[in-house]
């Protein structure tokens, strides 16, 4: 089974090299915050409530045939969203960056079955729907030496509104390198890494969505991603938007 995916990798003195990337491993950043301590009193909290829960910093895996650059996904049911992340891409002995999301079925976040138990952060919720990344990409070591002062956002279409969404520095994530230090596998060529993600702006309505939130039926959920990736020392963006379409109507016996 093989993923190609393009990019267009661009350079600080402007020129442009296409790539193929054979997607062998995608694998996604869970609970990536540097204040570890912070982060693991949060997942503390669940597991008091009986929930088995991961270590922090996480790296999980989702299926390699999950991940697209196209601009539009196809989702079960309407209750999924999806989070801002730097995306590392391992092609050619090279890291280049680009960014993306690690899309989500809300849904099953938190499941309890037999089999499992009851389990937070479930692996199998971002198994349920591809991840996005952006078409274009750039060097790593371009933007190695100022990587905390990188920033991301995203804006989400809800209802026909634009909301911004998330606006957060990469500097409040574990960097790369970290990554890196403890799985070195990630480097082999093949790998996609998103980075991990941060909380939604409180400015974001209440009746929609917010990462981290327990979903209802009273809660709106995206139709549309927005995303962006700034490099302010080197001046440039990568941007990328998809769309969220729902195979079955709400309400539907098949959900």
């Amino acid at each position: 089974m093989e993923n190609h995916l393009q990019f267009e990798v661009k350079s600080i003195d402007g020129t442009i090299e296409s790539r193929s990337v054979n997607v062998r491993k995608l694998c996604l950043g869970r609970h990536c915050g540097r204040d570890m301590e912070m982060t693991r009193k949060a997942l503390d909290a669940k597991r008091a409530e009986g929930f088995l829960v991961h270590g922090n910093p996480n790296v999980c895996r989702k299926g390699r045939y999950l991940l697209t650059n196209e601009n539009a996904i196809e989702v079960q049911g309407p209750q999924t969203s999806g989070e801002v992340e730097v995306v590392a891409i391992m092609d050619g002995g090279e890291v280049l960056i680009s960014v993306g999301s690690d899309h989500v079925d809300r849904t099953i976040e938190i499941m309890w079955t037999d089999a499992l138990g009851k389990v937070y952060d479930s692996a199998k919720s971002k198994q349920m729907v591809p991840a996005v990344v952006a078409r274009d990409a750039w060097r790593y070591e371009d933007v190695k030496d100022h990587w905390d002062q990188l920033s991301l956002k995203t804006y989400i279409v809800v209802d026909g509104r634009k909301i911004a969404y998330q606006d957060f520095s990469v500097g409040i994530l574990v960097d790369l390198e970290y990554h890196f230090k403890a799985l070195p596998w990630l480097r082999e060529d093949g790998v996609i890494l998103f980075c991990g993600s941060s909380r939604t702006l409180p400015s974001v309505p209440p009746d929609v969505y917010q990462v981290y939130q327990r979903p209802s039926p009273s809660l709106k959920f995206p139709s549309m991603f927005e995303l962006e990736l700034h490099d302010p020392i080197l001046q440039r963006v990568i941007s990328h938007s998809y769309e969220v379409l729902s195979i079955e109507e709400p309400g539907s016996i098949s959900l």
